[in-house]
């Protein structure tokens, strides 16, 4: 089978990691996947991906040119991922001679990810997902609760389900024993926390280091923040006497490295969809403190198995949570244990045969 794999923009993030692991499971049982990105290439994976480059700077004006792409690969499925790729998508697969199955992925809580439009773009958006969202041969969210999203304020006709983002735990693994060099992580009593994701507003970057600044008054504690984005600001909002505290060390290709030193992992995220991190969090062997926000950072967490569930917006109760995981060996104890069970439910080669046979149900 020909794959094609429409991600406008190919960096670092969580979805282009899924979709990376799930193409490599692909392409070991003889499935052919290309991605089709807008420009630059920004991951570490670039020499491994077999790509298209669109040369469009930006999403809404790269229709014609993918839908030629999808006429000149005559591709067997087409995979976007994301409202606004998947609207792209769906009118290049309409515009194409081709008879190409179009498979539309979710990754996000759509209702809370819309919010951040002002009125008149937000109904335009809405608009355009519930009329053309129906036209795309399946649609899958990567999280029971986006599922849900979707079904309940979007799509009235067609089949939803739900496909996890596959993992692979041995090259998390591996990665994670990287050396590094440099004492403030590595060297010193005081327990450290990280957080490692961009520096948007859905990640609530004030949230966290507000509930950083509340631990400290009963429990010292260093914060480690690896990720860049337009929230970085947010960072001098630290208190003068704790920025020795706080360490922004911004992009790394290979984070998992650091999480053997930290004591805990932090998510302040207003929503999510299905958070890898907590996911990668879980595989290298890291306690889990996380706000319990629309999409799927509670499925993620086995609903509080293997981590402690926090008030969304709320730096007290997350200051709180944390502090337990810090003092609390017994719970942290009981929530990692389900650490190995929980990961099994993302495994590349199960998450691939599910959409493969969800493919094939649609002949």
């Amino acid at each position: 089978m020909k794959i094609l794999i429409f991600i406008p923009h190919m960096g670092q993030g969580g979805v282009e990691r899924s979709f990376i692991n799930l193409s490599k499971e692909l392409e070991q049982i003889n499935h052919t996947v290309k991605f089709v990105t807008l420009n630059k290439i920004k991951t570490s994976y670039e020499e491994e991906l077999n790509t298209i480059k669109l040369n469009s700077k930006r999403t809404l004006f790269s229709i014609i040119k993918l839908s030629k792409i999808i006429n000149d690969e005559s591709p067997d499925v087409l995979i976007s991922a994301q409202y606004y790729a998947n609207i792209v998508a769906i009118i290049s697969n309409q515009l194409s001679k081709n008879k190409t199955k179009i498979i539309i992925s979710e990754r996000n809580h759509l209702t809370s990810a819309l919010k951040k439009y002002n009125f008149i773009k937000k109904i335009i958006i809405k608009f355009l997902i519930k009329f053309l969202y129906e036209k795309s041969d399946l649609i899958y969210g990567n999280s029971e609760s986006v599922c849900k999203d979707l079904k309940k304020n979007f799509i009235k006709k067609s089949k939803v389900v739900k496909i996890l983002n596959p993992f692979n735990p041995q090259n998390i693994i591996k990665m994670s024993k990287e050396k590094i060099d440099d004492k403030w992580i590595s060297e010193g009593n005081v327990p450290i926390l990280v957080y490692i994701g961009r520096l948007e507003q859905q990640k609530d970057i004030s949230t966290l280091i507000k509930s950083f600044e509340l631990l400290n008054i009963n429990h010292e504690a260093k914060l480690l923040i690896i990720g860049n984005g337009s929230q970085k600001n947010k960072l001098s909002e630290v208190p003068s006497y704790l920025r020795s505290n706080i360490k922004h060390i911004g992009f790394d290709s290979n984070p998992y490295k650091y999480l053997k030193y930290c004591d805990c992992m932090v998510l302040t995220s207003t929503y999510e969809g299905m958070p890898n991190v907590l996911i990668e969090a879980q595989i290298v062997g890291i306690p889990i403190v996380a706000t319990d926000s629309p999409g799927g950072t509670s499925e993620v967490l086995g609903y509080g198995k293997t981590g402690i569930l926090a008030e969304t917006g709320n730096p007290k109760d997350i200051s709180e949570k944390i502090l337990t995981v810090l003092k609390d060996k017994k719970i942290v104890s009981k929530l990692t244990n389900n650490f190995n069970e929980s990961i099994k439910r993302f495994d590349p080669v199960k998450i691939s045969s599910q959409l493969l046979k969800e493919i094939d149900n649609l002949n």
